[in-house]
């Protein structure tokens, strides 16, 4: 298939720095793109939470890289989950306006999700985010743009704090979700917006930058209240330690949760509270 965003030489996104090397594009984008992020956050676009709206803040982050910024795709898109994964097809070009005005449609017949229960709230947002993903608007920059929008959404309402979620849980929520199980980005959401489950997070990010390791490649989450856990101890600070489980995620939970006192590379086996 002919993709007219993509420079016929290099294979790459066009943009507006002429750019022809992919991992060159990548820095200059997310640069670009960071800077806009956290001016959005100061100055929120205005709107009415609809796909205006949506294609608003999109071209106001992506104003600098792409002269497409803020426009709909006009092409199919698919994405295969990794190397000989399943392949999601994201929503045909020709429906999207139509897609999101029904999603965005009911967002307005649920009060905009205004004074909710925070549970509730996490929920729905993360239903809200899971059709925007499903649908794919698009052509690069969907996942940034639904995470500015949904954050003007929870002003006035529970934050949700994207800066503790790692890039590999959220594509890893986000096929999920692309395949039916939306359990993963409700959790997520969930997380985000309890004050309580945030400070660990930040608290091991920050340890993690100190140590220069790189954990947005790691799958990053708190322990559910509830859920019984294995794996293998990595370290304690305070209330909290981290530990490797089964699935070789890394997990944050409290420290008078375990039934013993444990040493970097116990196995441990205890119920969240």
């Amino acid at each position: 298939m002919n993709d007219p965003y993509l420079d016929p030489h290099s294979g790459i996104l066009r943009n507006n720095f002429g750019i022809t090397n992919q991992r060159e594009l990548d820095s200059r984008e997310a640069d670009a793109v960071g800077v806009r992020s956290v001016m959005i956050q100061l100055n929120p676009v205005p709107g009415n939470f609809d796909s205006k709206h949506l294609k608003a803040i999109h071209e106001y982050l992506f104003q600098d890289v792409y002269d497409w910024a803020g426009t709909f795709r006009t092409i199919s898109l698919s994405k295969r989950d990794h190397v000989g994964g399943q392949v999601t097809h994201f929503s045909p070009p020709d429906v999207i306006e139509a897609e999101l005005q029904a999603v965005f449609g009911e967002l307005a017949q649920d009060n905009f999700l205004r004074s909710l229960p925070r549970k509730v709230f996490a929920n729905k947002m993360a239903q809200l985010f899971s059709e925007m993903n499903r649908i794919h608007p698009f052509r690069e920059g969907n996942g940034r743009a639904q995470r500015q929008f949904v954050r003007q959404l929870a002003q006035g309402s529970y934050k949700p704090h994207f800066d503790v979620v790692s890039k590999e849980r959220l594509v890893t929520a986000s096929i999920a979700s692309a395949h039916g199980d939306n359990s993963m980005l409700e959790r997520m959401m969930d997380e985000i917006t309890d004050t309580e489950r945030i400070q660990p997070l930040k608290k091991l990010i920050a340890f993690f930058g100190r140590e220069r390791y790189e954990w947005n490649d790691r799958y990053i989450a708190t322990t559910t209240p509830g859920q019984r856990y294995r794996g293998i101890f990595a370290q304690a600070a305070g209330d909290d330690f981290f530990f490797y489980d089964d699935q070789n995620r890394i997990v944050v939970g409290k420290t008078s949760d375990l039934p013993t006192a444990a040493r970097a590379n116990d196995k441990i086996d205890f119920e969240a509270s």
